[in-house]
Formats: C-alpha cells, structure tokens, sequence
C-alpha cells in the first residue's frame, strides 16, 4: 500500500512540478524527459508490485487471459496516448516560454524591457509565502542574501544588456562617422604652384613659358568664354603665372621663397597627408615615389638635396610626395611596411607590389646616383616582343582591348632616358583601356606588314606608334612617327586621344581626371547616363561627325580669316550607370555625390562637364550631330557646379574596400538603426539556439548578405574570378 501511494504521488508530481518550472521560464527537453521516464519506471514497477503480491492469483481460462491482456493492451495505450498529449501540451508550452524570453530579451535591447522590470518592479508585492520564517513581533524575518548562480548571472546580464549595447553601439557610430569622414578625394592645397598653373617644368626656359602662356590664354581668356567666372579665375592666376616666371628676378625670388634655404621645403614634389594618401597615391594610375621623412634628424636634412635633384630631373616621368613624420604620423598606417628609418622611400605603381629604398650613405658615395638608379630600374616596364610570331599572334588576339605598338629603332630601349620613361609613364597610365607592347621597327614591319599602311615603318632610325585598327585586326593600322625619342610622348598621347575618343568607356575614381582632363588639350566629358548598350554606338558616330564638320568648318573659317584663332577642343564620352552589378568585370553605381551632380544638369540623360572650371550643362537634343558647334558658339548653356560638392565622390570607385563601404553605410542614420536591430534580433535569438543551429544560421545570413549586397557579391565572385584570370585590369588594381 505503501508503495502504491509513493507511486501515486509520483504521477501527481511530476506534471505539476514541470508546469510550475514552465511558469518560472527554467524548463527544458532535459527535464520533460527525465520527468517521462521516472513516471514510467514507477507505473512499470506498481505493475509488477500487483502480480507478484496477489495471494488469491488463480491462473484464468486462456480466453479470460486473452481478455485481460488486451484489456491491460488498451489501458497502456490509453496511458501513454495520454503522456503524449502531456507532452505536447508542455513542448508547446516550453515554445511559448522561448518566444516569451526572445520577446523579452529583444525588449530590454530595445531599452523598453528595462522600462517593463522596473515598473514591476515598483508593484505592490504579494503577502509573506508560507513556511516563510517570522520575525519577532510577527514580522517576517529577513532573508539571508543567497550566492549568485550562472542563472542569476545571465538573468542580470538580460535586464542590462540593453542599455550597454546602446552605449556601445553608439560609440561605435560615433567611431564609423569618423573613420567615414577621413576619405576626403577632393582635399585641396592652398598653396599655389606657378608652374603648375602653366604645365610646364621647373627648369622651363622662357621661351617654353611664352609658349605655354599663349596656348592656355587662347582658352581661357575671358573674350573666348563669356558668362564663365570660372574660366576669368583660371586666366587671372594664368597671367600672374606668367608674369612671375617670364621675369627672371622675380622668378628667382619666387623659387627662393618657396624653399628658403637650409629649410626642408620642397619644390619638386607634394606634402602627403592621411586625408589625401589614398586618393592621390592609393587611386592613381600615375607612377608615385613617397618619402617619409623627420625634419629633425640629419640623415633627412642630408638627403634632401638628392631628393630635390632627382625630383625635378623627373617630375615629367613620376610623381613625388613627402610625408612628415612629425607632423602627419597617422599616415604612416597606411604604408605598406612600418616605418623604422628615415628617410625612407617607397615606389607606388598599379598593378605592382611597392618598392622600398632605404638611403644609405659611405665616404665613396654621397651623391644622388643611387636614389636616381632606383627611380629609373624601378620604373614600370612595357612588355618587349622580339619574335615574329609572338607579335603577330598578340596583334591578334583580344578585340575586345586596343592593341598599341611602339615600333623603336634597332637597340632604342636599351638605355633608361628621361624621354624614354615619359612614353614608359604613357603606356602604364593608360593601360586599363590599352594593351601596349613594345618591339624592332623592321620586327614591326615583317610581322605587320599586310595590317601597316604602305611605306609605314620604313624611315631609318624613326620612332612609331601604331594603333590598331577599331574593332580588331582586320583594317589598316594607324602610324604615327615620331623623328626623334623626345617626339614619342607626344605622338603617343595623340594617337591616344584619337584613339580614346572613339570609346565611351566606364568613368571610375581612378580614371576620371586623365579621361576629363589629360588628354593634352581643353576636355569636354559627356557623361551618357544608363544608356543602353546599343545607344552607345549611335552616340559615337554622331559624336564623331559632329568633330569632323566642326574641324571643316575651323579650317574654313582660317581660310577666309587669316587672323582667327578657333582653339582645338576635345569632347570625351564616358559612361555611368545608376546601379551596380554584382559581376567584377561590369560596373558599379556611382557615389552619394552623384544625385547632386546629376540634380545640377536637371537630371539630363546625357551632360557635358567641364572639369578645369567645374562647369556643367545638360544636353537638350536626343543627337550629337551638332554638339561641337553647340559648345564652340555657346549654344549650350553651362552653369557653376555647387560650392561644397566633390566630384571624387559622385563618381563610381569599384576599389572601395568592404570596410570602407560598412563604414559609410553606418554613419548614415538609416544604415545605423538597420544595423542596430539586426544586432539586437541576433542577441536576442542566438541564446535559444544550438551551437549547430547557429552555424547554420550564419550560413545562411551570410549568403543572404552577399546576395542582397552587390558589393559583398562582387567580391565573392572576384575571388573566383582573378584566380582563373589574374591578369585582368580589374584583378590588378584590387577591383
């Protein structure tokens, strides 16, 4: 009897001690098996207890045995249909506990929890419980505080996570909008530098001042652009350019001051800054060698002379930029190595790992030979052909990229010259849209013979450019001889232009100010807006017949008026688009920036931009048969951009890095409160989950991340991508 009571009371037990542990949230599968299991064991033993303790037990007929076995067959399953339907009633109880303590979690995140424990918290409580010890007098005694458990803990950690998360998140929003404004493309120096103004060198005689002042007034004078502020500026600081540097006392006063001497100012090249690093050095196509130096120590001031001289021998060749140690040490996170010694030079180039060169100096050599032999065996080299089939095999290949050859005399490369670096610096600065090789004339001439133009290739001791014909190697070449090494650079960058302007390529960061402003001559950019693939062909034929009736008509007007002077401009197509791909090799949207720059050209499918004086107007008519003379006649009316607005930014950086991206998307009050709840969702939920179950979970959150966010994408496929093709401009430049 004894027994069966223990075994009644352990039926009772159980369901109501695990409901009770249902109210208070701390049940689990663990129990409600556990619990199944010992109310089983004890119904299996009252079971047994009953057989072998009945004294008046007569074996029945088998028919009545029969009986009561399927009567002891039905009450068993009766039973356990029963615990079944128990427990299902507590798993749907324990989910409802788990979402109640999801919702509670997300709530406290939220701040609004806390708010709902401290309102409980201030409720009146219920009466003394029973068996709760009394205190003398009849008041309750007082507890004894007891030690605190991992549940406590995590209980505690649930009520004031919430306000924890928000201050650290807000910190790290506050951090993200700082890291988000250092990117600054478009910082400018005060300092003006009259040589630049002018585009000619530091050495410059005058006569080659004279003549740069001529071309650059025939542009920019007043007269020539009516209603222009910008182009009455850019002329002023013109004529006082010129005006210092054609006076040679006061061209001498004006280098003096500029480097005092003994000072470590520099005259040859630029100050570098954390603000401007990246976009200058890290986005150029454009050959940099930085210094970093300490004015302070010796070994600087020493070499600081070298660096001036090797500097202004080559500044038509590459860039040169300093950086300060003192002044400017964040910068120097950006380096590709940390900075032990100074002086220190590094050689950035795109597409090619950084090269380092540490001074170093002894009795026998204290000169700038050492630093100028690292600037020229350092510098970028053009692939050399020097068999037959190998050239015509790469004249060949690819229509999809422009071949350019530069045809040489016979040993014309074997000496590093400065000339021969300026057409070297050419071909790597334009090497996103062509592929330049470099190979013998008389080479040149057997291997192209049927492509060249008849008698091409054929003057003694001559230089040549050759470009192939559009559309793959199936026309005549275009030549352009130069007589002489120095003409090089200059017939490169024609048939370049030439070459250029049947294209609209895809306008990034990177490539936007040599396709807007380095083409040699004044550059109008037409920006073509989501134009289809097959507009893209019409817009170039009828910008091209637009070019070739204007130059008919300049020649014309010479013709009759010997005194006119028309200045040659040039009108360069280039390509946006709106929307980014999740492709590497398509092209990405452009910056936040845009819509400003698209608003001021009253959101236009097609404008034309002035880079030099920041100048815009929208194009009105669905042709471009006459947009030349509509820009030569001010038929088209150009307005200021806005003050403040950076053209860095409206433009398309397919380089950004995934960092920078989440960033900038934090500092945004729309990106922080999605990235906000997202953390909150995931704090909320992942406790409640198994470790298996959250892998999964971020499995899957990442794939839908990379699917959602075309730049997350894009990197994915690049990965795959370069590694089958890791020659690609695109996989070069870190794309």
């Amino acid at each position: 009897e004894r027994q069966q009571a223990r075994a009644a009371e352990a039926r009772a037990a159980g369901p109501i001690r695990f409901e009770r542990s249902i109210k208070e949230g701390q049940s689990s599968n663990s129990f409600a098996r556990a619990s199944k299991l010992a109310v089983a064991e004890v119904e299996e033993e009252e079971d047994e207890y009953e057989y072998e303790t009945d004294d008046t037990y007569q074996a029945p007929e088998p028919a009545a045995r029969n009986g009561k076995k399927e009567s002891n067959a039905s009450k068993k399953r009766q039973q356990a249909e029963r615990h079944l339907d128990e427990m299902q009633l507590l798993a749907k109880e324990e989910q409802a506990a788990r979402r109640h303590r999801i919702a509670m979690r997300l709530l406290r995140l939220l701040v609004v929890g806390f708010v709902i424990d401290a309102r409980r918290e201030q409720d009146p409580k219920p009466a003394a419980r029973e068996g709760k010890p009394k205190k003398k007098g009849g008041k309750a005694a007082s507890w004894e505080a007891p030690s605190m458990s991992i549940g406590q803990v995590r209980e505690k950690c649930n009520v004031y996570g919430g306000p924890l998360l928000m201050l650290l998140f807000t910190c790290a929003l506050f951090g993200a909008r700082i890291a988000g404004e250092d990117f600054s493309p478009d910082t400018k120096n005060d300092e003006v530098n009259l040589f630049e103004v002018l585009g000619v060198p530091h050495d410059a005689s005058v006569l080659d001042v004279r003549k740069a002042y001529k071309h650059l007034a025939l542009s920019w004078h007043p007269d020539k652009n009516p209603g222009c502020e910008a182009c009455a500026t850019r002329f002023a600081k013109i004529s006082q350019a010129y005006e210092v540097l054609n006076n040679p006392e006061k061209r001498k006063a004006y280098e003096a001051r500029r480097a005092p001497e003994g000072s470590l100012e520099s005259m040859a090249s630029v100050d570098l800054t954390a603000d401007d690093f990246e976009a200058r050095v890290a986005r150029s196509n454009d050959v940099w060698y930085v210094q970093v130096y300490d004015p302070t120590d010796g070994l600087c001031q020493h070499f600081h002379a070298l660096w001036e001289d090797v500097a202004h021998r080559h500044e038509d060749v590459a860039r040169f930029g300093r950086i300060d140690l003192v002044k400017h040490r964040r910068v120097v996170s950006l380096l590709p190595q940390r900075v032990g010694m100074v002086p220190l030079v590094f050689r950035f180039a795109r597409g090619h790992e950084p090269v380092i060169f540490q001074s170093a100096y002894s009795s026998e050599d204290r000169g700038s030979a050492p630093f100028a032999r690292f600037v020229q065996d350092n510098f970028p080299e053009v692939r050399r052909i020097g068999a037959a089939a190998e050239l015509r095999s790469w004249w060949d290949a690819g229509a999809d990229r422009q071949r350019i050859l530069l045809a040489s005399p016979a040993g014309g490369f074997g000496r590093r010259t400065a000339e021969l670096m300026q057409a070297l610096r050419l071909a790597h600065m334009w090497h996103e849209f062509f592929d330049f090789a470099v190979a013998d004339a008389k080479l040149a001439s057997d291997a192209l013979g049927s492509s060249l133009p008849p008698g091409a290739l054929q003057t003694p001791g001559a230089w040549a450019v050759v470009a192939r014909a559009q559309g793959g190697a199936g026309g005549r070449a275009e030549v352009k001889e130069a007589a002489q090494l120095r003409d090089l650079s200059g017939a490169m960058q024609e048939l370049i232009s030439r070459s250029i302007g049947h294209e609209a390529p895809h306008a990034t960061l990177r490539n936007y100010q040599q396709l807007c402003g380095a083409l040699g001559m004044r550059t109008f950019c037409l920006f073509l807006v989501d134009n289809s693939v097959a507009r893209v062909p019409v817009a170039l034929e009828e910008l091209g017949s637009s070019r070739t009736s204007f130059l008919q008509e300049a020649a014309e007007l010479r013709s009759e008026d010997e005194e006119a002077t028309e200045e040659p401009f040039h009108i360069q197509p280039i390509r946006v688009t709106t929307s980014s791909s999740r492709l590497p090799w398509l092209p990405v949207a452009p910056g936040a920036s845009f819509k400003a720059l698209w608003a001021a050209a009253d959101k236009a499918p097609s404008f034309v931009l002035e880079l030099e004086t920041r100048r815009v107007a929208p194009v009105k008519t669905a042709s471009f048969r006459e947009l030349y003379q509509q820009i030569a006649y001010d038929d088209l009316k150009f307005r200021e951009l806005p003050e403040g607005l950076s053209l860095a930014r409206s433009l398309p950086d397919p380089e950004v890095t995934l960092g920078r991206e989440l960033l900038h998307g934090l500092a945004t009050l729309q990106g922080s409160l999605l990235a906000f709840l997202l953390a909150a969702a995931a704090i909320a939920v992942v406790p409640e989950l198994s470790l298996p179950a959250v892998g999964a979970v971020t499995a899957v959150a990442a794939s839908l991340i990379a699917g959602a966010w075309p730049l997350a994408c894009r990197r994915c496929i690049a990965i795959v991508w370069c590694g089958i093709s890791p020659g690609r401009f695109e996989c070069l430049v870190g794309g």
